[in-house]
């Protein structure tokens, strides 16, 4: 059986850019996600990747969400809403010193307060390593969804969500 890997959905370009220019000062550093979801993201939560055991992170961003644009390591996942604060100050150090244009809520010292709409909490922060921009993007229908054997759909109309897929081999 294919290794599982993370696509994530419309994620804003400016945010990768300053991780791959972070990777540069900083080449074996864990840099931060915060996708926004009510829910933990059950894949990372219950089998948390590690740097020796990482998950590939297939991306999309919002300027072109029907191609993936970025691949990178998912190294560990945390609860935010769990985080203590000495750990919370890590974390908005990190993120302010080399993800300034991050407009997640580590850019507001209001941690806990991130809800969406729905006023629920979004607990998911994903640290990554090995941030690569994909030379020639590719269709989304390339990757294959876990839950049914179906590629993902091309017809993306808006940023956001995550599919547990298929690694590419």
């Amino acid at each position: 059986m294919p290794e599982v890997a993370l696509f994530m959905n419309g994620i804003y370009s400016q945010v990768l850019e300053d991780i791959l220019k972070a990777q540069e000062e900083v080449p074996d550093g864990t840099f931060y996600l915060q996708p926004w979801t009510g829910t933990a993201i059950k894949m990372l939560r219950d089998n948390t990747p590690t740097p020796e055991t990482p998950i590939t992170l297939y991306a999309s961003v919002t300027g072109d969400l029907n191609k993936v644009a970025y691949t990178a390591q998912v190294v560990g996942w945390e609860d935010k809403t769990t985080m203590n604060v000495s750990r919370q100050e890590e974390v908005i150090a990190v993120m302010r010193r080399y993800q300034p244009k991050y407009q997640g809520p580590f850019n507001d010292p209001e941690l806990y307060n991130n809800s969406g709409a729905d006023g629920k909490t979004s607990p998911n922060l994903l640290h990554i390593r090995n941030l690569v921009k994909v030379a020639i993007p590719f269709s989304v229908t390339h990757l294959i969804k876990v839950s049914d054997g179906m590629p993902l759909a091309a017809n993306r109309a808006r940023g956001g969500g995550w599919s547990y897929v298929h690694k590419l081999v």
